[in-house]
């Protein structure tokens, strides 16, 4: 399959300042911020990067594509295809959502965000107390109920993560096996450029 028309226009995609790259960084374990990188032996690469408290996943999903961008030109290859990629907010702390994709190096956390037990639908918050005259209690100080807005408004702390699935190459000719349709590719050095601002 001949490439030159795929490549995708970088500059609409990825395009971010680059004062915007603070923060990027490798990660010492699959609970930090930065990025992480796992390649299966079809020789794609998964890449993970999680987001500092208050991330927007946009930025974090930036950080992904420059991660896989500078894979792509460690292997020597010009550009990357991106056979899939999810960006998803996570508790802070739960780790990385690779889990059971890869090694047990990323084996840590929850695969989904937390969203508060209260306010789901066919439940009331609290558990019911038929001793306190005014049903359900949360357990509260001094015996009372916390309101139930406060409980269905209370969201746990959440961070952005971007899990991004390349397959690296250089040339004109591409396979994709297993893959039904044309995926989106990208110039390596063309994303760095807009997402680090240098070549």
């Amino acid at each position: 399959m001949k490439l030159g028309i795929w490549i995708a226009s970088v500059a609409m995609v990825v395009a971010m300042p680059a004062t915007a790259q603070k923060g990027y960084k490798a990660a010492k374990t699959a609970k930090d911020v930065g990025y992480r990188s796992t390649t299966g032996t079809d020789g794609r690469i998964t890449i993970v990067y999680t987001g500092a408290r208050g991330a927007k996943p946009d930025q974090v999903a930036k950080f992904a594509m420059l991660r896989a961008a500078e894979l792509t030109k460690e292997a020597g290859m010009t550009w990357f295809a991106v056979i899939s990629a999810q960006t998803s907010d996570l508790a802070n702390g739960t780790g990385s959502s690779l889990r059971d994709k890869t090694g047990p190096d990323f084996a840590t956390g929850s695969t989904s965000a937390a969203s508060g037990a209260a306010g789901q639908a066919g439940s009331s918050p609290g558990v019911s107390d038929g001793a306190v005259p005014t049903g359900p209690t949360t357990g509260g100080f001094g015996g009372g109920d916390v309101p139930y807005q406060v409980l269905e408004r209370w969201r746990p702390s959440q961070t952005a993560q971007s899990v991004v699935v390349i397959q690296p190459g250089s040339g004109d000719n591409a396979a994709f096996p297993g893959l039904t349709q044309q995926p989106t590719i990208y110039s390596a050095d063309d994303v760095i450029e807009q997402v680090r601002g240098i070549r």
